[in-house]
């Protein structure tokens, strides 16, 4: 590893001053915004044809199998126009055009999903035997037996027809408040300038955010979070009600369909069990000794009398730190999955050569990374690669979701090709683990070995601990207005004090703004979905220990993983490739792992 001086922030490129084949090409999944209309005209025409079933679903099998297939083909239509016009939007949210055009596909979404609303009250008229036998005479019988299983499951939370055209209605209108803090966070809010280390004044963005709090300089680190949640603050009234009413969103479908909590409600989808959520949450705090030695150790490497919570997030060893081009990233990556075998490492090198990712960050773009699987087209990947470490890993994790989502796409009919996140976040965290065994592995000296140690600890940190920490709060929060309370930023905040208090110790010295930390994450508005980063890395970890060690069959059981979508249940998926989550060994196992690094590095240090 080769310590670079790293280059100073310039100003934020426009779009066209980027290389194409480091930008997505939308064409891909429309030629232009003409053939993207015509597609909006088909999907009327779609829709229209729901008078051809309604009501008749239960007289033949045909016309049943007719029904679901013409349901099959909205789906995927209206998902490929969602899809191309918020792709347009994401690479400047500046463009209103693009901002119409995905209002205007999420209300002919919803009108689709009301206008076939009927299908699944009509078929719990129908008696579960007959249901089944009708089932048994499809033309294809594997594409829609999973749907009949789930439906019959699903029995008492399905409401009558005119109860679910409502609820489908109710979908545009439910997504406002995750829209408001979506345009306030990605377009309206501006950072305060500040100076960097080498006394040059830097215009921050969120992504030059993130690179100060990796500087070296405790000052450029204070000065960069005191920015950056200023702003915040100054809109704190705005984004406790748009949280709130998230989560009255989530209190309202839950008691539309019976059932008794959100948590409840929100897992059942993917037969979990609510016990596996309170074990994640219940068996990490009862062992939180090694992180909050680590903010110990922290303090006492970095030579600080206080250590705060923009302190948590720099690299140990500064010295050791370095730049990554996004050519070498592409390299190192594709090095490090060499273990997932020939034929995942071969669709991997075609991605990152078909322009699957959109690079660099640029005025107005979409903040933050994600992968964004289709089903008629490829993936696509959203990044604003800054040349860091950190952001070389980010590549690694979506790039991992990216696979995922193609494998699946190829292998399997629409109906089954949508996986479970509990199960995603599997796939993305299992890259990330090999890119930094890999590292470590060809490490030159000890020095080097010891700042990625840092990393592999820092790694566990933010995907494990870090998802902990805002799953509880996220469980706390639902609970308190399930119960008739409301949510005030002052609540909300004295909350995420002491959960971080709590996480990290009492080495941890708590600043103004740190509390307000609960008003800029995006995952809140996406119901019970930061947990799933948890597990998904404790069980990560299982599965790289068993690349590790060569355990026989493992690459097939794995991309046998990738390529089943949603056609099980995740934790039966998991079981396949030898992990059971419903018990806390991998939760324990990787809690152990880090309390164990961290006693290394404490040595090393």
């Amino acid at each position: 590893m080769t310590t670079k001086t790293k280059t100073k922030p310039k100003a934020i490129p426009t779009r066209d001053s980027i290389e194409d084949k480091h930008k997505w090409d939308l064409t891909d999944l429309y030629e232009s915004d003409d053939a993207w209309e015509k597609d909006i005209e088909k999907v009327n025409r779609l829709i229209e044809k729901n008078k051809e079933f309604a009501g008749k679903l239960a007289s033949s099998p045909e016309i049943m199998y007719a029904c679901f297939e013409i349901r099959n083909e909205l789906g995927i239509i209206t998902a490929k126009l969602f899809q191309y016009a918020r792709l347009n939007q994401d690479m400047d949210n500046r463009i209103s055009k693009y901002q119409a055009m995905t209002e205007r596909i999420s209300i002919l979404s919803s009108n689709a999903g009301a206008a076939y609303a009927f299908i699944e009250p009509e078929l719990l008229d129908i008696d579960e035997k007959d249901l089944i036998e009708l089932a048994a005479k499809f033309p294809k019988t594997d594409v829609y037996d999973l749907y009949i299983k789930e439906l019959i499951r699903s029995r008492k939370h399905i409401r009558s027809g005119e109860v679910e055209e409502l609820l489908a209605m109710s979908t545009t209108v439910a997504r406002g408040a995750e829209s408001i803090f979506t345009m306030l966070d990605d377009a309206d809010l501006k950072y305060d300038s500040i100076i960097d280390e080498d006394g040059n004044e830097i215009e921050l963005t969120k992504q030059r955010v993130a690179k100060c709090l990796d500087s070296a300089d405790g000052r450029v680190r204070r000065d960069a979070h005191n920015s950056l949640y200023t702003a915040y603050k100054e809109h704190l009234n705005c984004l406790g009600a748009s949280l709130g009413s998230s989560i009255n969103k989530d209190i309202f479908y839950t008691k539309a369909r019976h059932f008794d909590d959100c948590l409840t409600s929100s897992l059942f989808g993917d037969n979990i069990p609510t016990s596996v959520y309170h074990s994640l949450l219940d068996t990490t705090e009862a062992n939180l000794e090694g992180l909050n030695k680590y903010t110990s150790v922290r303090k006492r490497v970095l030579g600080l009398d206080e250590i705060h919570a923009y302190d948590l997030m720099c690299p140990l060893f500064p010295d050791n730190d370095y730049e990554v081009p996004y050519s070498d990233a592409v390299k190192n990556i594709l090095k490090a999955v060499k273990p997932l075998g020939e034929k995942y490492c071969e669709v991997l090198k075609t991605a990152f050569n078909s322009r699957w990712v959109d690079v660099y960050e640029t005025q107005s773009k979409g903040s933050g990374a994600y992968n964004w699987g289709s089903y008629t087209a490829h993936p696509f990947v959203l990044m604003n690669y800054n040349d860091t470490v950190d952001n070389m890993f980010t590549l690694a994790h979506e790039m991992g979701h990216a696979m995922h989502s193609h494998l699946s796409s190829k292998a399997l009919p629409y109906s089954k090709s949508q996986y479970s996140i509990f199960v995603a976040e599997v796939a993305s965290t299992l890259n990330e683990g090999l890119l930094l065994l890999d590292l470590m592995e060809n490490a030159k000296d000890k020095s080097e070995k010891r700042y990625l140690l840092n990393r592999y600890i820092d790694n566990t940190w933010g995907t494990f601990f870090n998802q902990n920490l805002y799953a509880r709060f996220e469980l706390m929060i639902h609970q308190e207005v399930e119960k008739g309370g409301a949510l005030s930023p002052d609540y909300l905040s004295e909350i995420w004090k002491e959960l971080t208090q709590k996480y990290y110790g009492p080495a941890l010295t708590m600043d103004e703004l740190t509390p307000i930390k609960w008003s800029r994450i995006p995952h809140f508005y996406m119901t019970y979905y930061v947990f799933q980063y948890a597990t998904s890395y404790a069980a990560s970890q299982a599965l790289l220990d068993k690349f590790v060690n060569g355990e026989e069959g493992i690459i097939d059981r794995y991309l046998e993983l990738l390529s089943s979508g949603g056609k099980d249940y995740p934790i039966e998926l998991l079981k396949k490739c030898g992990i059971d989550m419903s018990t806390p060994a991998p939760v324990e196992a990787t809690i152990k792992r880090f309390g164990e690094q961290v006693d290394e590095l404490d040595k090393l240090a």
